[in-house]
């Protein structure tokens, strides 16, 4: 099976919810079940030996919505959470991880005749068809940007206007190897993910704030350029700033972990820039968390940050309403 037949299931079943019922954490048959839904996404096609023969496996992953009033809900949101919030001690858990592995096998059998093993589980806890909280990654990145907004601020308010590079440390965000932070101020060049110089940057004054996900050395930069007559008085604006850009970069840290393949292609036009599916989805976590910090209506932050880019209006309209529409889905 080619990759684009893999991508073309996986959009299939991307949003589609599947449903196992069992007794966690209870042996007693009689007992009430627990049923959690899922989705699933296949990460990649292993031949494997199965009675005897050879046969394409597929290896899943699982994001398990768990509700907080379950048994499986309470652990994973309470004292229990570092444990039953991992995703290798649920797949010890052998009857989630093979009945969810049987109920993706029969809804694979409408487009394929794969075996599927559970590889990887992921529990986010749902309420009323709402995500409440990414178990295993929001809490870890909240902290991450904290720490690295604080370092990047202190850095700042001691010297708003030299050029430098400065390593902000080594962050372990669940990948094999740490990844490095750099801050880089006031450089003549700005890193940008377009490949082109920054249109229009004379505009974005009395800061501007950047920052691009390396993912072939494991690195972030963030890369912050003061006009020279500012002052510490535009800090607060710049604090909302610095967490957007960082949390921004820290979901593409999770896509990466994740198995998400960027494309090759980097668009110089705003329009394909943007409205990329993980542009989207980074571009909001970044926006939601400014909008939080700054108690303001996140629609309001994103369209801010178009109009201060002297986007044209008819795009930021676009803008807007798809992403809005990408986090009202998940919000």
């Amino acid at each position: 099976m080619d990759n684009s037949t893999i991508e073309q299931i996986n959009r299939i079943f991307k949003s589609k919810k599947l449903t196992w019922c069992g007794n966690f954490l209870r042996y007693d048959e009689n007992a009430n079940q627990d049923c959690y839904d899922f989705t699933f996404q296949i990460n990649k096609i292993k031949p494997m030996i199965s009675v005897g023969e050879w046969k394409d496996h597929a290896l899943v992953d699982v994001t398990l919505h768990v509700d907080p009033n379950t048994i499986l809900g309470k652990l994973v949101s309470g004292e229990y959470k570092d444990i039953w919030g991992d995703s290798e001690q649920l797949l010890r858990f052998y009857p989630i991880k093979n009945g969810t592995a049987d109920k993706i096998t029969k809804a694979l059998k409408l487009v394929s005749d794969l075996n599927v093993i559970v590889t990887s589980i992921k529990p986010i806890l749902v309420s009323d068809n709402k995500i409440v909280e990414t178990i295993m990654e929001q809490r870890t990145n909240r902290n991450k940007v904290r720490e690295i907004v604080r370092n990047i601020s202190f850095d700042l308010k001691n010297d708003l206007h030299s050029t430098r590079m400065k390593h902000l440390g080594l962050f372990d965000v669940g990948f094999d190897d740490p990844i490095d932070v750099e801050l880089y101020v006031n450089y003549p060049v700005v890193f940008d993910k377009r490949k082109r110089k920054k249109k229009n940057q004379e505009l974005l004054k009395p800061y501007n704030v950047e920052g691009h996900w390396d993912e072939d050395l494991y690195a972030i930069r963030i890369i912050v350029n003061i006009d020279s007559q500012a002052d510490l008085s535009m800090m607060y604006d710049l604090i909302g700033e610095l967490n957007d850009v960082v949390t921004h970069e820290l979901e593409h840290v999770n896509q990466s972990k994740g198995g998400y393949e960027f494309p090759e292609k980097e668009y110089k036009q705003d329009k394909r820039y943007y409205l990329q599916q993980h542009e989207i989805e980074a571009q909001v976590v970044g926006f939601k968390r400014k909008s939080k910090l700054q108690k303001r209506p996140i629609e309001e932050v994103i369209r801010e940050y178009f109009e201060r880019r002297k986007v044209r209006k008819s795009l930021i309209n676009l803008f807007v309403e798809r992403l809005m529409e990408h986090y009202n889905a998940f919000n």
